[in-house]
Order: structure tokens, then C-alpha cells, then sequence
């Protein structure tokens, strides 16, 4: 008996602490900030397919500036100009037998 005493009287004491304890108030702007959140893992779900590294700015700007570079050596590869020899009628007609007096007719 003297245990099942003990046992009521730390229910009791227990019970007691609970009656004094008051709400628990959330921080302030708690709604705000949870609203953005549940937004945003919303925008999340479009953007599945998208693997997480490619979404990070520093894969996005680093990308970019390949691309930049990419088109600038494209451009200044192709904008050199081929040095060839200058043709000229004669070169022409050497180059298509055309100097011979013969005709094949």
C-alpha cells in the first residue's frame, strides 16, 4: 500500500506542475513564414525533374559562361579569313586545261 501512496502522490504532484503551465505562443511572423514555406515546396514539385546541382546559381552561371565562350571561339575561328592564292584568268584556265589551243570537239 505504501507504494500505490508514493505512486498517487507523485501523480498528484505531477498534475499540479501541469496547472500551471500556459500556451505556448509561436514566434512572431510563425504563419508568414510557414505559408512561404509550403509555397515553396509547391514551386518544388514543378521543378522534379530538375536535378538539385543544376539548380544551384553556380552551376547556372558557370554553364552560361561556356556557352559565352563556346560562341566567342566559334566566332573568332570562322571569322579568320582563309589566306589562298590570288586566281587569276591563267591560274584558272591551267587548273581546267583550258590553255591548250586544241579543241575536243
Amino acid at each position: 500500500m505504501k507504494n500505490q501512496e508514493e505512486i498517487e502522490r507523485q501523480i498528484d504532484e505531477t498534475v499540479g506542475a501541469l496547472e500551471g503551465i500556459e500556451r505556448a505562443e509561436p514566434r512572431p511572423f510563425f504563419y508568414t513564414r510557414l505559408e512561404a514555406k509550403m509555397d515553396i515546396s509547391g514551386m518544388q514539385q514543378c521543378y522534379a525533374i530538375i536535378p538539385k546541382f543544376m539548380a544551384r546559381s553556380t552551376f547556372v552561371w558557370s554553364f552560361l559562361a561556356l556557352v559565352v565562350l563556346l560562341n566567342v571561339g566559334v566566332v573568332l575561328r570562322f571569322s579568320q579569313k582563309t589566306v589562298s592564292e590570288p586566281q587569276n584568268a591563267s591560274s584558272f584556265a591551267k587548273e581546267y586545261g583550258l590553255n591548250t589551243l586544241d579543241s575536243n570537239l
